[in-house]
């Protein structure tokens, strides 16, 4: 009797065996991937002429221009004259809100407006406002948007493709370029480099959110919808509260990289710290542009440790 249950098991288990599909021939197919990927790599490799025989024998030259570097100049930052207070305006009237003159109110804006800019701190200031104003400005749009570019929370699939199209078409112009055409439309400064980047993080916030949105629990989006919700309640008291930390994290992520965007910006005068820097370097004050890098390092550390401080305390 043993004998035959034992019989009949296994040839169950003999059936079965052959009953299964074939296995996959994984160790072909990643053999052909691996091959691929290094023939992909070689021609990365190859169009971006790595070449580092090349960069071992310019370690000097970098050497050299770093030395040109030191120490930096902080003369800019540090003497009185180098921001070119006024002379027919008291210092107390230019930096506070005193009564004024018409033709001294006149001074001070222009001062203002002008010249302080221009000075390493004015144009440090200058950038931070240029990431402050792109960041909150660009929030204010992407945050209605993200709900649009989602599958789970768009009014009509039209309204879904549509927004994603847009986002994705205005997301592959690059900041430089953004810059380019609103200096060209507003002119030099940092309005242009503040639309800029309007434009540009509205875009990846726009991404973020809207992937932030489709990764939510459905289970309390039901149980809001059961209760008879509509759907701008549903999003209020569904889907934001699941996706506020997200939301935050990704505006203060945002900020970070706005600030080191906005320098760059100013490469092509669209404000920021980056057009003295390129200035410094064009006319070879090496020690004055490295004195402004290190202005710039600080900024963004500073920026970063805040953005990190203020997630803590709000995620």
């Amino acid at each position: 009797m043993n004998q035959k249950s034992d019989s009949s098991s296994s040839g169950t288990g003999r059936d079965i065996f052959l009953e299964a599909p074939p296995e996959p021939k994984r160790r072909a197919r990643s053999a052909v991937f691996l091959f691929l990927s290094l023939l992909i790599l070689l021609w990365a490799f190859q169009g971006a002429k790595i070449r580092p025989g090349e960069l071992i024998r310019g370690i000097p030259e970098i050497a050299l221009t770093i030395g040109r570097m030191l120490p930096p100049d902080f003369s800019k930052i540090t003497d009185v004259n180098s921001y070119f207070l006024p002379e027919n305006l008291p210092l107390s009237n230019l930096l506070l809100p005193l009564p004024t003159s018409e033709e001294q109110a006149r001074i001070k804006r222009r001062w203002w407006e002008n010249t302080f800019p221009q000075t390493i701190i004015g144009a440090t200031i200058e950038t931070v406002q240029m990431a402050l104003a792109g960041t909150f400005m660009a929030l204010l749009v992407a945050f209605p948007v993200g709900f649009l570019a989602a599958r789970n929370t768009t009014p009509h699939p039209s309204v879904y493709h549509g927004t994603r199209l847009v986002l994705n078409l205005f997301r592959t112009i690059p900041d430089l370029a953004l810059g380019l055409l609103f200096v060209a439309a507003v002119g030099l400064g940092a309005f242009a480099g503040t639309l800029a980047l309007f434009i540009h993080t509205t875009t990846v916030l726009g991404k973020l959110l809207s992937e932030a949105v489709e990764n939510i629990d459905e289970g309390v989006v039901e149980a809001i919808r059961a209760t008879g919700a509509r759907y701008p309640q549903v999003l209020a008291f569904a889907v934001l509260p699941q996706i506020l930390p997200d939301l935050i994290s990704f505006t203060l992520y945002r900020l970070e990289t706005n600030i080191r965007a906005a320098s760059v910006l100013g490469l092509i005068g669209a404000g920021g710290i980056g057009y003295l820097m390129n200035t410094s370097f064009r006319t070879f004050q090496y020690q004055e542009a490295s004195a402004i890098v290190l202005v710039l390092i600080v900024l963004v550390m500073v920026v970063d440790y805040a953005s990190y401080r203020l997630r803590k305390l709000v995620v």
